[in-house]
């Protein structure tokens, strides 16, 4: 009996014809598979891109136009004259001329604005104008056109000083003065009344 030369057969052979340069083709069909994976890869990632930058440019037509029905909402009331809007803390002389280019001129016209249209008037108006923070400013306004001055004051110094009073509250209450004990004798004794 003769024997022959047989290999127990393998379920998966990578050449099966027993090319010499079999390894060879399988690199380049991987490499081809490789490069056709990347190309779709590519495209689908292109799709994805301009569908997102189409979304975005959309979704800032939206709040552009938001911005614009809120500006043309915003209606000042009409003043004659002009008040110093340097009074309220926070607006200098550049703040003030983006305000009285917009149609602010009196305490009353900025106590009638409300916060987000300052804080658009600002963001459109000029560089570096965005870090001011207009939250107390029609507050500030309300109590001068009010002529309540001595309360203005005293919560500008306030804030100067770092205390964070509701100006709200301030208009609502009034400004409670905070009475400290002085030193001396003169604040012990009671005063006598005047007759």
């Amino acid at each position: 009996m003769r024997q022959t030369d047989r290999r127990p057969a393998k379920m998966f052979q990578l050449n099966p014809f027993r090319l010499t340069d079999a390894s060879l083709w399988h690199f380049l069909m991987l490499q081809g598979m490789v490069i056709i994976a990347y190309l779709l890869a590519r495209q689908w990632f292109l799709h994805q891109q301009r569908e997102k930058l189409k979304l975005l440019r959309q979704l800032q037509e939206e709040i552009n136009a938001l911005r614009a029905a809120q500006m043309e909402r915003a209606t000042l009331p009409e003043a004659t004259g002009r008040d110093d809007l340097k009074e309220v803390a926070g607006v200098n002389l550049k703040v003030e001329s983006i305000l009285n280019s917009v149609g602010i001129h009196r305490f009353g016209q900025l106590a009638a604005t409300q916060v987000p249209t300052l804080q658009t008037v600002l963001e459109e108006h000029g560089p570096l104008i965005f870090s001011f923070d207009p939250a107390t400013w029609p507050g500030q306004a309300r109590l001068a056109a009010d002529n309540r001055w001595a309360e203005l004051r005293a919560w500008q110094e306030e804030a100067r000083r770092g205390s964070h009073l509701d100006i709200e509250q301030l208009i609502r209450e009034g400004l409670k003065q905070k009475t400290k004990p002085k030193r001396g004798i003169a604040r012990t004794i009671p005063r006598p009344d005047p007759v």
